[in-house]
């Protein structure tokens, strides 16, 4: 470090005798450019109006595809919902087009079945197999087609069409819905040269579909591009094979009348279809030409100011080089000096890091350690308390590694160390002693650490991806009780390749309906053991196997996916319940699981709520299930929540109960239905284990004393099942019991059919 300050004085030094060079350099510089910079601005102006008319293209493209897309998107829930009734019932059949008619601004919608037959939300039906986008709608495409005829009452109209599909992906019928034809106006589209009346849409023929309604536009419906440019020529060409083959932005000078214009192109995914821009090019750069007088004249206004400024900073930058190498011998050091913990910056880890790696007489790793639920942590202790715990935990780090170890903080509680070993054993007692040492830094809380190890294997390894490896074995395994330490190995790497397929078809997955609802059943304890409601459990069917829930459920929380599966599961369990209802039975409540990152989204109950109204089913029947860890997050928010939940009529329970630190604290601040106490409190011979026994016996007197009912999961042996019942507990579930089952299976346990 003390070798960087002094070259940089160094430096300061020499800039003092170059700066008379430079001064007279500038003079002569200020001249050039001023000969260099009249033609510079004006090749940059007419690249920024080329960028400005593809730039506003593009956005008003995407605004018009936004607009399809939206319509699409009413007909694909359209056909999530068709699906959902025997598609041979002309009835139910007319009642579901009605209804998606009446929901959405479609005007008409209809659904046509394999043999042509169309199904009229107006009433009645037509055979209607002639039509192209009824065939290409059986063939399993989406289409939209612009100013068609309506089959049902003549109008013309903009025709979309969407297949439906079934759970194998073998089209049903194809359901179809009109509007009247969009109007460019009612659209918010960019400006370009102060107006919005340059654009059209146009199919891959150049027939202009749709366009703006003024006497600045070049072209008007029904009109074609080849009206106003010769088809023929090498413009109409190029054109031509624009709107057949590009799939980016284009952009053409073409003249039209005489007046040189700009014409764009973009295409309008999900179509054939083109968004155009014609406009005359003096109307894009009329603004810039005030630009291109005032950048000149600021030219030369600024070259003479340098050379005032140059003079005058002559006489400053002895006097300001002093200070700088000041400033220096303050900056330098903290640069390489954290000044929380006072220990090395991560800047000078990785310089101890690249000089340490030169020595290849011991083995190396890179460990990364960060303190478990630290924002419950620093809650508790305060926004100083955790600074002083991460000072201490600094210290600890300090005092426990090797002597030619070192270790850095990165940010908020994580930490890295580089440490030198011989064998494994010596970074397992370095990793015990740590996680030892920290558990008692403070009275008020006993801390839990986790910590990844990564042996470096190859000498030219960089830092960062030492320690992204390092990471990669602790996050690992966060979250878990039996492990507090592991090795990276190169399944890691497997994993998160794996994680990165599942990525790519998930979202496909669920538009297929590969993602199926399988129930648990829950049994009452006492003399009838009956079925008394069930957890649903989602399960993916992909090509024909199922995808074990751990390897997507936690990759799902991770990315937030997880979102989108909790409502398709919860709609899911609404069709079960809607049709036991219909067949005369009184459902039996069903749980549903939500993820904790739902708490910070505002609305999700009413979401759910509206989702019940809709399959017009009481919400008594259903159960929300959040687990106790959500309470870290922000229990006042959390309580909100359980609150909502409770006005709209739902159950609430709190999943994995008693894994927390402030699990009896919860008790009285949320308001609960249900306790599902953990597993973890349960051993294969439970009525052998006195301390489970009395922990299991106190939470379920104190549930029944505040009136919240208590449910244990995991019930593997009758052993269990008879110390619960001899308990209290009211419910329980588990292998010994049921196991998680196809949703067939459990109505045929629960309902007999």
């Amino acid at each position: 470090m003390d070798k960087k300050i002094d070259k940089i004085k160094d430096s300061l030094v020499s800039a003092e005798h170059m700066f008379v060079g430079i001064f007279a350099f500038v003079a002569i510089a200020a001249a050039i450019l001023m000969l260099l910079y009249v033609p510079s601005v004006s090749k940059f102006i007419g690249g920024y109006a080329r960028d400005t008319v593809v730039n506003a293209n593009e956005s008003n493209a995407n605004i018009s595809e936004e607009y399809f897309k939206r319509n699409m998107a009413v007909l694909r829930a359209g056909a999530g919902e068709i699906y959902s009734i025997d598609v041979t019932d002309r009835k139910a059949v007319l009642e579901m087009c009605a209804r998606i008619s009446d929901n959405s601004d479609f005007r008409h919608i209809g659904f046509t079945t394999p043999d042509g037959i169309t199904t009229s939300s107006f009433g009645g039906t037509m055979n209607t197999s002639d039509r192209v986008f009824i065939r290409e709608g059986l063939a399993g495409q989406k289409t939209m087609y612009s100013h068609t005829a309506c089959d049902f009452d003549g109008q013309i109209m903009d025709v979309y069409s969407y297949p439906v599909r079934n759970v194998s992906g073998e089209v049903l019928g194809v359901l179809t819905g009109d509007k009247r034809p969009l109007q460019l106006s009612s659209l918010k589209l960019t400006d370009i040269g102060g107006s919005r009346n340059y654009g059209f849409i146009v199919d891959n023929s150049g027939k202009v579909l749709y366009a703006a309604d003024s006497s600045e536009a070049v072209l008007r419906e029904g009109s074609n591009i080849y009206d106003i440019i010769n088809p023929d020529s090498s413009s109409g060409k190029e054109i031509e094979y624009v709107l057949n083959s590009v799939t980016d932005t284009v952009i053409k000078n073409i003249t039209i009348k005489g007046v040189e214009c700009f014409a764009a192109f973009t295409p309008i995914k999900d179509g054939s279809w083109t968004f155009v821009s014609i406009i005359p090019v003096e109307t894009v750069t009329r603004p810039f030409n005030m630009l291109t007088i005032f950048s000149i004249a600021s030219v030369g206004i600024m070259a003479i100011l340098l050379i005032v400024c140059s003079m005058l900073m002559a006489m400053r930058v002895h006097h300001i080089s002093e200070e700088i190498s000041d400033a220096v011998d303050s900056s330098l050091r903290q640069m390489y000096v954290d000044p929380l913990t006072g220990h090395d910056t991560v800047v000078k880890f990785r310089e101890n890091y690249a000089a340490a790696m030169k020595d290849t007489a011991t083995g190396h790793a890179m460990i990364s350690l960060d303190v478990d639920r630290f924002k419950a942590v620093n809650d508790m202790l305060g926004f100083e308390g955790g600074n002083e715990m991460i000072r201490q935990l600094a210290a600890v780090i300090k005092r426990d590694i090797g002597k030619n170890d070192f270790f850095t903080r990165s940010v908020g509680d994580q930490f890295y160390i580089f440490a030198h070993y011989s064998d494994n054993d010596e970074l397992v007692s370095l990793s015990e002693r740590i996680i030892t040492d920290a558990e008692y830094i403070t009275d008020e809380i006993k801390l839990s650490l986790s910590i990844g190890i990564y042996k470096i294997d190859e000498p030219t390894i960089k830092s960062r991806v030492a320690a992204d490896r390092a990471d990669m074995a602790r996050e690992s395994i966060k979250g878990r009780k039996e492990s507090r330490y592991v090795f990276f190995d190169s399944s890691m790497l497997q994993k998160i390749r794996r994680e990165k397929r599942i990525e790519d078809i998930m979202e496909d997955a669920l538009a297929l309906g590969e993602f199926i609802v399988y129930l648990q059943p829950k049994f009452g304890l006492g003399e009838e053991n009956s079925v008394v409601g069930a957890e649903a459990l989602v399960r993916w069917k992909h090509d024909g196997k199922l995808i074990p829930p751990g390897e997507f459920i936690p990759l799902f929380e991770k990315n937030g996916f997880v979102n989108k599966i909790d409502y398709y599961m919860f709609e899911e369990v609404c069709k079960l319940q809607k049709k036991y209802i219909t067949m005369g039975y009184e459902p039996k409540v069903i749980s549903v699981n939500m993820s904790r990152t739902h708490i910070h989204h505002p609305g999700f109950v009413d979401e759910l709520a509206a989702m019940c109204e809709k399959y017009e089913i009481p919400t008594k029947y259903f159960e929300i299930e959040i687990t106790e860890s959500a309470a870290y997050e922000d229990i006042d928010i959390l309580r909100d929540i359980f609150r909502e939940i409770k006005n709209k009529g739902f159950h609430v329970s709190i999943d994995d109960f008693g894994t927390g630190y402030s699990s009896l604290n919860m008790l009285k601040d949320l308001p609960v239905d249900v306790l599902k106490i953990d597993r973890s409190f349960l051993t294969e011979n439970a009525d052998e284990h006195e301390s489970a026994s009395i922990i299991i016996g106190c939470v379920v007197s104190l549930a029944a004393a505040l009136e919240i009912r208590t449910i244990c999961e995991g019930i593997e042996t009758k052993e269990q099942a008879v110390l619960l019942t001899k308990l209290g507990c009211n419910m329980a579930q588990g292998f010994f019991f049921a196991r998680p089952m196809p949703v067939a299976d459990y109505e045929k346990l629960t309902y007999g059919i």
